[in-house]
């Protein structure tokens, strides 16, 4: 139950975070943060960097250009709700009643159903920008993953993470 309300809590301060930047910061940082989200939803398949790495031919850039734009309008739509649910959240967070678990119970809900829906629909375009890469594309994109993951541990190890 703690663990559930731990990693529930962290989608939220997430989710919240990039919603807070993108929110606040010019047009062209704007994009860094959709960057950032496609990859985090799309589980690093829609890396900007990873599909710069693996040589795509025009016939795969086009067709992933599909896939990247069916997911910026989903991030749009899914920002646009997080922001409505979060100020509203927030009044009554700062309103003059001392607001309590149930008074947000819904808004809490429906911020959780939408982080789900928008990693389902991030995984369902991550499989299909996959469909369109080669054998070798796809065994390079697990060597580059591998290597991130190795460089990631190494840093919580210098500075005692576990």
């Amino acid at each position: 139950m703690n663990t559930e309300r731990i990693l529930v809590g962290l989608g939220k301060v997430v989710a919240g975070s990039l919603l807070v930047l993108a929110m606040s910061l010019p047009a062209h940082a704007q994009n860094n943060v959709m960057n950032e989200l496609r990859t985090i939803v799309t589980f690093g398949l829609m890396s900007p960097r990873l599909l710069n790495a693996l040589n795509l031919t025009p016939d795969q850039v086009a067709k992933i250009e599909v896939s990247r734009n069916a997911l910026w309008v989903a991030q749009k739509a899914y920002l646009a709700e997080v922001a409505v649910l979060r100020k509203d959240i927030g009044d009554k967070l700062f309103g003059p009643n001392r607001a309590t678990d149930a008074d947000v119970a819904a808004q809490i809900t429906k911020l959780a159903d939408l982080r789900e829906k928008i990693y389902r629909e991030g995984f369902r375009i991550a499989l299909e920008v996959r469909s369109v890469l080669r054998p070798d594309q796809l065994a390079k994109a697990a060597s580059i993953r591998q290597q991130l993951q190795g460089i990631q541990t190494e840093v919580r190890e210098l500075y005692n993470e576990k």
